[in-house]
């Protein structure tokens, strides 16, 4: 009988993290919508297969240096709560992990249309415990759409956009 040798647990470290990276993009670039609403079939078009431990190595290396610039965190209660439908009890913070500064914009619908507050920029342990929209929602429970868009200085001082991630949060008025 052969004696076979057990996997190298860093190998199967990085092929567990492979798996969820691959899964990870193909969520996203199969599934995303484009900007009127419908869904539409993406496909990667710089794609590369790794046929040696070595390239495999670089990739990772590569996705994880890229890592460490991409993260977005939001700290945050999921429910709000409002007696007037205006003024919201609430807790929302641009996590003090974040190497950003952020602004909300928070929409009364799923399609984006309807903006009841935009903030100032957040630095990163700052946040919300009460915010005031820009018009009041209807008695009932609402679903919100919290965009988080994370802003950096450029080469030339100006602002950019670095990141940007949606939340939903529940709205309740009584």
């Amino acid at each position: 009988m052969e004696n076979k040798k057990p996997l190298d647990k860093r190998l199967i470290a990085v092929i567990a993290g492979l798996i969820v990276i691959i899964l990870i993009m193909m969520f996203f670039l199969f599934f995303r919508k484009e900007p009127d609403g419908k869904q539409q079939v993406g496909y990667a078009t710089e794609a590369t297969v790794m046929l040696d431990q070595n390239s495999l190595q670089a990739a990772m290396d590569a996705a994880m240096e890229n890592a460490k610039d991409g993260n977005v965190a939001l700290l945050y209660k999921n429910d709000a709560y409002s007696e007037n439908g205006t003024d919201f009890e609430c807790y929302i913070v641009n996590s003090h992990s974040n190497k950003y500064d952020m602004f909300l914009t928070i929409y009364a619908d799923e399609s984006l249309t309807d903006q009841v507050f935009l903030s100032g920029l957040v630095p990163p342990g700052s946040g919300f415990e009460e915010i005031t929209l820009d018009h009041a929602l209807e008695s009932g429970d609402h679903t919100a759409y919290v965009v988080l868009t994370q802003v950096d200085m450029d080469e030339n001082g100006e602002q950019v956009i670095k990141n940007q991630v949606a939340h939903t949060m529940e709205f309740h008025v009584t």
